[in-house]
């Protein structure tokens, strides 16, 4: 029996360290994993400053900005009815509805139509939108009342809204980001956003001014409704690194531009579309 315990014994002393030494392992491995260097990770769906071209947006883009000031409203017989007053989007950037305000040449007085936008058919110079609205029809749509909150499931029939109106939880304005303060990730303030561009559809960039601040108007892809958490804010997700490879956005280049004749070129004249002092344009590539 004393020769049973001693080997007994002896075989728990030879294997405890082994065993003590396997229980240790996954200890020293995770702490290998916690020393190691973590790498900065590019927030999703942000695009790379240095892979971000203006090609698309020159080609086939077009300015809100310039919309509101200088393109028309047209009905389905090619007459004026009205201006446009907003566009709606939902929060990836699709435009869903276009605001106009017509009437100003009817019996009706001034009224605000919400259109679904697969019912706008906007010009090659993107100078004139035409809907499917008449005299018949408006006084129809105003007889059933102004909607002065508009929600997502609503975008898809015309019917008369607040001039005032105001967007449910997924949609907004054009207005709602224009003229917001725009900063960098770091919280500086950068300038403010002066314009947005569409393209096929869906809001595909916002363009910064800062001009305040030495540079000119840039244009940064749109990157979904986390940029401006805060009204009357616009964070731009990147540094002061990052944003100097941009060139100064030429809106001369855009080919949908509106009339561009000698009778409306000063008249039409928008704080987006106009040239910059020369002084203040930055047309070289920052290395």
């Amino acid at each position: 029996m004393k020769s049973l315990l001693c080997s007994a014994s002896l075989f728990a002393l030879i294997v405890a360290p082994a065993y003590a030494q396997e229980q240790k392992q996954p200890d020293q491995a995770t702490q290998q994993e916690q020393t190691q260097p973590q790498t900065q990770v590019e927030p999703k769906g942000v695009i790379v400053l240095s892979e971000w071209r203006y090609d698309p947006l020159y080609a086939s883009g077009w300015s809100v900005d310039q919309a509101f000031d200088e393109a028309t409203v047209v009905g389905e017989n090619g007459d004026e009815i009205g201006d446009i007053e907003n566009i709606i989007f939902d929060r990836d950037g699709n435009a869903v509805a276009l605001i106009a305000e017509v009437g100003g040449f009817w019996d009706i007085g001034d009224t605000h139509v919400s259109i679904p936008w697969d019912q706008v058919q906007i010009s090659e110079d993107a100078a004139r939108f035409t809907v499917p609205v008449t005299e018949e029809n408006a006084d129809d749509f105003a007889a059933a009342g102004d909607r002065s909150v508009l929600r997502e499931g609503e975008t898809g029939q015309v019917s008369t809204v607040d001039d005032d109106l105001a967007t449910g939880p997924d949609l907004f304005k054009a207005t709602d980001i224009i003229g917001d303060t725009a900063f960098l990730n770091n919280a500086e303030r950068y300038g403010y956003l002066n314009d947005i561009i569409v393209n096929d559809g869906k809001l595909a960039a916002v363009v910064a001014d800062t001009r305040a601040y030495g540079r000119g108007y840039y244009a940064y892809p749109y990157t979904g409704p986390t940029a401006w958490r805060d009204p009357a804010r616009y964070t731009l997700p990147y540094g002061a690194e990052d944003v100097a490879v941009l060139q100064v956005f030429d809106y001369s280049q855009m080919q949908r531009k509106g009339a561009t004749d000698a009778s409306t070129q000063d008249a039409g004249k928008t704080s987006s579309t106009e040239p910059m002092p020369e002084a203040e344009t930055d047309t070289q590539t920052a290395q």
